[in-house]
């Protein structure tokens, strides 16, 4: 064998006849590592934009109510009509808890009910998509002031009976407390929030890709959180009629035991069926 076509890691010079071919290699090598890296980047699902104020204290004002769960009715302005454009932030209470315990307790201290009363609160701001959530972090404390004022009137709109499909999962780490806050890798948090009081939602998408949010009730309004347990974080069709809280959407299952498990393929990127009612 020539000597030129042999060659030791240990010599100053590789012969060209190995040069070329190991050039070619690390430089294939370097090409298809970028486009691997690349495809695995563009895969990979996008970063959430939701937030959390965590450690950082908000004060707001509004009025309570108690239907469908727990939250703070606002008005933000005016429509081209002249008709108040409302806003109601949800409520939940600190840790993996609603927020029913803590107004409760306040209730029992202050000896007069709460739903309908203008209440100031401080608490920490979960916000997504649209949405708003305010956690009662302080608890009791976190209630600063309780006015009788004149009620504003709800907006309430009947949408019908749909089926939808989509995830269920707990608004609060959905919102902003966790990344991810849905999914398989949350479902046993979401379970424990979801026992603990804070009301589920599913997460539907539309056909024309729209993402749409809806608190999950009783046929009667009644809370349902303990049904729905087995089946967080997973992808389901449920069945109910749709009412129209000012700006949340509000899903009363007929029968929580007659959700339908889907097929992975499902997840989440299914558009949710007859949506042509909600828009």
């Amino acid at each position: 064998m020539p000597n030129n076509n042999f060659y030791i890691g240990y010599m100053e010079k590789m012969p060209a006849s190995f040069r070329k071919p190991v050039r070619l290699f690390v430089l294939a090598a370097a090409i298809l590592f970028s486009i691997g890296s690349f495809l695995i980047v563009r895969s990979q699902q996008a970063f959430s934009t939701a937030t959390f104020e965590l450690g950082q204290l908000t004060t707001v004002e509004g009025i309570l109510r108690m239907e469908p769960a727990p939250m703070l009715q606002l008005e933000t302005g005016k429509d081209s009509k002249g008709r108040p454009i409302l806003q109601s932030i949800l409520l939940i209470g600190f840790g993996k808890h609603g927020a029913e315990a803590t107004l409760e307790k306040v209730e029992a201290q202050r000896k007069l009910k709460l739903d309908g009363k203008k209440l100031k609160l401080e608490g920490t701001l979960i916000y997504h998509d649209g949405k708003t959530l305010l956690e009662l972090t302080q608890k009791e404390k976190s209630i600063l002031d309780v006015l009788d004022v004149a009620p504003l009137n709800r907006q309430l709109t009947e949408l019908g009976q749909i089926s939808l499909r989509g995830e269920i999962a707990d608004p609060k780490c959905y919102f902003g407390v966790m990344k991810p806050g849905e999914g398989k890798t949350h479902r046993s948090c979401a379970a424990r929030c979801i026992a603990g009081g804070i009301p589920p939602i599913l997460k539907a998408v539309s056909n024309d890709g729209q993402v749409q949010y809806f608190i999950i009730e009783g046929e009667d309004g009644e809370p349902i959180n303990e049904q729905v347990l087995p089946i967080v974080g997973e992808p389901v069709q449920l069945t109910g009629s749709v009412v129209l809280y000012d700006d949340w959407l509000v899903l009363r299952l007929k029968d929580a035991n007659s959700a339908q498990r889907l097929s992975a393929r499902f997840m989440l990127e299914a558009p949710m069926c007859n949506s042509g009612k909600l828009n």
